[in-house]
């Protein structure tokens, strides 16, 4: 009796949606009037501020992303300046995640206007990716009328990286293409690029295009010794490898104060204060919950764009200890000397704590005593009525 071994390949099918310019479209969707003119969302109103996306005819008039608020004005008069509507971005893209749920269980939104989709196993529905890409393409256009763009892989990055370069409306790789793909595009385009040391050697060694990389990474030896401990991501990014998963979404109970500065400002003193602040308040609502975050992030948003975020954790939740654990995070995060527009605290992994005094540690006693004694003010007159001085 013969026998018969099979072996059974498991590709995996990574769908990228990518909506162009999601916010113009957005503000666009919302206000006919804006569809012919020339329009750029802005940070802020202030001279500091920064341009964040802009139209084509705002584009044919000389402005660009990153571009201040007050020379986009002394260039263009005729501009219309709208402020970043963080709050009609959110509610579209919340409304979009619900749409597009709906053809696969396994979905995970990204930053405003691009979702991951895992649509493995799902061609016995759909017959093939590509219809599966054009039902889901048109069933977009249907609910908001929105410029989309799929991009299908074997993974998230290569999904990713087609829709930000493909013209195409739904483009597929196929398995085996990956570096072929990959070979004349950007070297920017790899995420590991990013890394100051790296981007500092690929423009030293002139690698502008990813077959460079590629060709770099043949010489093992050699590419180790130039990109240290960056090797193995960039030659996994190079060869068109990504292992990460798709991750379904997941509400997670978390602690967030968000301070947008009414200007933008590099004084450490003023900063400091608003991060005493900031974490007053996350010591207030983890003493009320009996609770510590095991997870603490600090986010530091410049007037460039540039972002900047350290993570820790929280032992203690009484005032100093909180504060003091903060500004920490803070001082770790605020790497440049460029002026900031926007501070974020994020605490999260939350766990439960007894409020038990500790006869051995007077000086930890005597903080959790007068967080209590703060707490109780607080609650009868307001947050704001007093605050840690410096």
């Amino acid at each position: 009796m013969p026998t018969y071994s099979f072996i059974i390949m498991n590709f995996r099918s990574i769908f990228h949606i990518r909506l162009q310019n999601f916010e113009l479209q957005a503000e666009r969707m919302l206000d006919a009037a804006l569809k012919s003119r020339a329009v750029a969302i802005i940070s802020a109103h202030n001279a500091n501020g920064t341009i964040v996306a802009i139209s084509p005819e705002a584009g044919q008039e000389g402005l660009c992303k990153g571009m201040k608020v007050s020379l986009a004005r002394k260039m263009s008069q005729s501009t219309r300046l709208l402020p970043y509507n963080r709050s009609l971005y959110s509610r579209m893209h919340n409304y979009l995640y619900q749409t597009v749920a709906r053809f696969s269980p396994l979905v995970e939104p990204a930053v405003f206007g691009q979702f991951y989709m895992d649509m493995t196993g799902m061609n016995g529905i759909y017959k093939n990716d590509l219809r599966a890409g054009d039902m889901i393409s048109k069933r977009i256009n249907e609910v908001v009328r929105l410029e989309n763009h799929i991009g299908i892989s074997s993974n998230k990055l290569l999904s990713r990286i087609s829709t930000s370069v493909v013209p195409e409306r739904i483009y597929k790789i196929d398995s085996g293409e990956e570096s072929h793909f990959l070979a004349p595009l950007h070297s920017r385009l790899l995420p590991t690029s990013a890394q100051p040391a790296v981007e500092r050697m690929l423009r030293f060694l002139f690698l502008r295009q990813v077959q460079d990389v590629q060709f770099v990474m043949l010489q093992e030896s050699a590419a180790q010794a130039i990109f240290s401990r960056y090797y193995k991501p960039l030659a996994m990014e190079a060869k068109g490898m990504d292992t990460s998963a798709v991750q379904p979404l997941r509400k997670q109970d978390h602690i967030i104060e968000q301070t947008i500065l009414p200007e933008d400002t590099n004084d450490e003193e003023k900063l400091c204060a608003i991060v005493r602040q900031m974490a007053g308040q996350v010591g207030f609502k983890l003493r009320r919950r009996s609770e510590i975050a095991r997870h603490m992030n600090l986010e530091i948003h410049y007037t460039d764009g540039y972002r900047s975020e350290r993570t820790g954790s929280l032992k203690i939740n009484d005032e100093a200890s909180v504060v003091r654990d903060c500004l920490e995070l803070f001082f770790r995060a605020n790497i440049r000397r460029n002026r900031i527009r926007t501070i974020i605290i994020d605490a999260s992994k939350f766990q439960t704590v007894a409020c038990q005094l500790d006869l051995f540690s007077p000086t930890e006693t005597q903080h959790r005593v007068l967080a209590e004694a703060l707490d109780h003010i607080r609650r009868k007159h307001g947050f704001t009525i007093i605050k840690t001085a410096a």
